[in-house]
């Protein structure tokens, strides 16, 4: 095991090579020379390609300058990295607990704005959320994460002019480089005119 090995596959690597054993050959010396501390692997082959999954057993950090490393080969034709979290059902590789969320964009139909602070809790797959400020007077939200941390939302709010605003979410997270979450969403009001939009929220700071 290599010395920043943490004891558990942390990071996941999905990786699509071109067709032929001698790709898969180079792929997996590749692996051995640079002693990529791998913790688990699964290799699935076929004629138009093969299939790979990859934990590696280290930071995030080191994890994804192997991604890098692996991404720039000659044979690699697709390579998708994510972070896992150890644990049984329920967890997911985005951790919204604690966390308070400001809007950078919004659909024109949209009612939250820069003044509007989402302040989120989780408690395994279960996700909340309450929100006010920039139009909103208050708001709450309620939604269930999958493994990857996208979020199936609910939620509803009193808007500045007293009216009850629904409406559904998905949301798509996206860890920034200083470690802050991005959040994509697509939404649909369930009413009002019934429109829907896409938004950005991203982490509040320190």
């Amino acid at each position: 095991m290599a010395p920043e090995a943490t004891g558990t596959a942390s990071s996941t690597v999905s990786v699509r090579l071109a067709a032929g054993i001698l790709a898969l050959n180079r792929f997996m010396m590749t692996l051995q020379n640079k002693r990529m501390p791998v913790a688990d692997i699964k290799v699935d082959a076929n004629a138009g390609g093969t299939n790979i999954e990859l934990g590696f057993d280290c930071p995030e950090e080191s994890a994804r300058r192997y991604a890098v490393l692996l991404e720039n080969m000659e044979d690699v034709e697709e390579l998708q990295f994510s972070v896992t979290t150890p644990g049984g059902p329920g967890e997911s590789s985005a951790d919204y607990d604690g966390r308070r969320f400001r809007p950078v964009e919004n659909s024109e139909t949209g009612e939250v704005g820069p003044g509007t602070v989402f302040a989120y809790r989780q408690d395994g797959n279960v996700v909340s959320a309450t929100y006010e400020g920039g139009g909103v007077r208050y708001g709450v939200l309620i939604a269930t994460s999958d493994g990857e941390g996208n979020l199936d939302a609910r939620y509803g709010h009193v808007n500045a002019e007293g009216d009850l605003m629904t409406g559904e979410c998905r949301t798509t997270p996206e860890v920034l480089p200083d470690g802050r979450l991005r959040l994509h969403e697509e939404w649909r009001w369930t009413s009002g005119d019934g429109s829907s939009g896409r938004s950005v929220v991203e982490e509040i700071g320190d």
